[in-house]
């Protein structure tokens, strides 16, 4: 058996579990962040057939803000993440979140608790984009993938969709079983630009 080389930031972390919370790589100030988001309510919308204007509309009139049949972020309250034409998921600190989506769906639309899985993951720091374009098939410049901008791409082989808010920073929905296989990738291509990870929650 091949030894691990000591420069490897996943020596000794088994394949199947999530690598520690700590700083990975390049000592200093760590050129990209990822945080676990906990606390959110997840869930999708998927317009019946023909019903996408009327149900933009109804969520407009319902949560006070236009929601864009289009992959982009649209509200606060809950956010709306388009994901492909009629149907989007949405994000709010609501427990009740799918309940209230129904009420204000009724007909127009099906919804689906996803809470338990997804997570959410909050990527910052200056070279977090060029950690990012390790594994991504899209252009993530921000000229080309806007404040606002939503993908739902690969990255590393991973299934995720994520959305820039800010510069330098992204919010990433990855399905919660890839947890571990989508940390090993931040941790390996990140450590470069030194790495910090908190998936404590």
């Amino acid at each position: 058996m091949a030894e691990l080389s000591t420069h490897d930031p996943l020596a000794g972390i088994p394949i199947d579990r999530v690598p520690p919370s700590g700083h990975y790589g390049r000592a200093g100030t760590p050129g990209a962040t990822a945080r676990l988001v906990e606390g959110l309510a997840l869930a999708t919308l998927v317009a019946r057939k023909g019903q996408a204007p009327a149900l933009g509309r109804r969520l407009a009139e319902t949560f006070g803000a236009p929601v864009a049949d289009a992959p982009r972020l649209s509200g606060t309250a809950p956010s709306f993440i388009g994901m492909g034409p009629g149907r989007w998921i949405a994000l709010a600190e609501d427990a009740g979140l799918a309940t209230h989506l129904r009420e204000a769906a009724g007909p127009l639309a099906a919804v689906t608790e996803q809470s338990d899985g997804y997570i959410v993951l909050d990527l910052a720091g200056p070279k977090m984009e060029w950690l990012l374009a390790k594994g991504a098939l899209i252009d993530l410049d921000p000229a080309v993938f806007r404040a606002g901008d939503v993908a739902t791409t690969v990255l590393a082989h991973i299934g995720v969709t994520l959305w820039r808010t800010g510069p330098e920073s992204f919010r990433l929905l990855v399905l919660r079983s890839y947890l571990a296989a989508f940390c090993r990738f931040l941790v390996a291509s990140g450590a470069e630009f030194g790495l910090r990870l908190d998936v404590r929650g």
